[in-house]
């Protein structure tokens, strides 16, 4: 299934062409999006990256959904004869120190301290060597094949470079007047065995901030809440979350506002949600671009399919930068978030190994 896809896909890659290729969660079936300029002008929906900070030097990026009965023969021919186009490479940030980050996180612990502040995200960069003989869309399978549950992307584009992930926390769905929302919060090792998950208070309260914000915002533009559900333990990878459904009704007449009161949320950025964005901007170190950002499709009117950025990497000339941050609270431990950060990055390392086993021929 998608082999048609999956062929485009490799040719766009090949010749440079910016694309997206995706699969839903729970959905077998991949989507293709490119460049407008490289398909035919017609009604469609759009593939919409859009930058963890939207005030910043990134833009956003926007990509035309192709209809599956256009994946013909015929457009394949087409994009066969296509030039080359420019290199899809950018500068990737540096790699955050364990120094660097325990003076970030003490930053962001007087800032809370204050009395302003409840609670900040912090992120780091990770690097990885890149594989002489590391295949983006060979990845990009393997991590939809591993992880069914979660929204699995590729993308390359010359403002952005070329991004895969496989996020497990919905946005937003809209589809006419309903809405479903998750609120994804609180982070523990997975457990691998029957045990029942135990949640602390401090993870209980980051969850909780992210409910509440979900809340305010529903209320800010009239919407109603038809059924909460949470909040519960999901797994997805190496780690828990807390997690709690929205199901809402109400009738929001400019998508992009709802989405500028809605993201960044308390479970990527903070709360007070400015207070938040300015104490990253200050302390974090690196601009996270589209990490912790949104992608995923809409109409930009009655339907939209968004995800938040997470469990993602960046593929560099030479390097991988995994992308991984966890919340910061009057409760938090550096060493515990460190090691936290490290759980969730190895959603993306660990396919990277088993990818590497598999073509050597290492089987274990």
């Amino acid at each position: 299934m998608g082999e048609s896809e999956i062929s485009v896909a490799k040719i766009l890659f090949s010749k440079k062409i910016p694309f997206c290729i995706y699969r839903f969660p729970g959905k077998q079936n991949f989507h293709l999006a490119i460049d407008a300029a490289f398909v035919e002008l017609k009604e469609r929906k759009t593939l919409w990256i859009s930058p963890f900070d939207s005030s910043g030097i990134n833009k956003e990026i926007f990509f035309s959904v192709l209809n599956e009965d256009e994946l013909t023969s015929s457009i394949i021919n087409e994009l066969l004869v296509k030039p080359l186009q420019q290199k899809t490479e950018v500068e990737l940030p540096k790699e955050t120190t364990k120094e660097n980050y325990v003076r970030s996180f003490n930053n962001f612990l007087q800032e809370i301290e204050s009395g302003e502040l409840k609670k900040a995200v912090l992120s780091r960069v990770i690097y990885h060597d890149k594989p002489t003989d590391f295949n983006p869309i060979d990845f990009f399978l393997k991590l939809a094949t591993d992880y069914s549950d979660a929204f699995v992307h590729l993308s390359q584009h010359p403002d952005s470079g070329m991004w895969i992930g496989a996020t497990p926390e919905l946005l937003i769905q809209k589809s006419a007047a309903q809405l479903y929302i998750m609120a994804l919060a609180g982070t523990q090792a997975r457990h691998h065995s029957a045990t029942p998950y135990q949640w602390r208070p401090k993870e209980e309260e980051e969850h909780l901030m992210v409910s509440e914000h979900v809340e305010n915002v529903l209320q800010q533009f009239n919407c109603k809440t038809l059924k909460k559900e949470g909040p519960y333990t999901i797994e997805a990878a190496q780690v828990a979350h807390l997690r709690t459904d929205y199901t809402a009704e109400g009738k929001i007449a400019d998508l992009i506002a709802f989405l500028k009161k809605l993201h960044p949320t308390p479970a990527v950025g903070g709360l007070p949600v400015e207070k938040g964005l300015e104490c990253i901007r200050k302390f974090e170190g690196y601009n996270r671009s589209y990490y912790c950002g949104f992608i995923g499709e809409t109409d930009f009117k009655n339907d939209a399919q968004l995800y938040i950025n997470l469990r993602c990497m960046q593929v560099g000339e030479d390097k991988l930068a995994v992308y991984a941050g966890g919340g910061i609270t009057a409760a938090s431990d550096a060493e515990e978030e460190w090691n936290e950060t490290i759980l969730k990055s190895k959603t993306m390392t660990d396919k990277l190994q088993s990818q590497t086993m598999l073509k050597h021929g290492i089987v274990g």
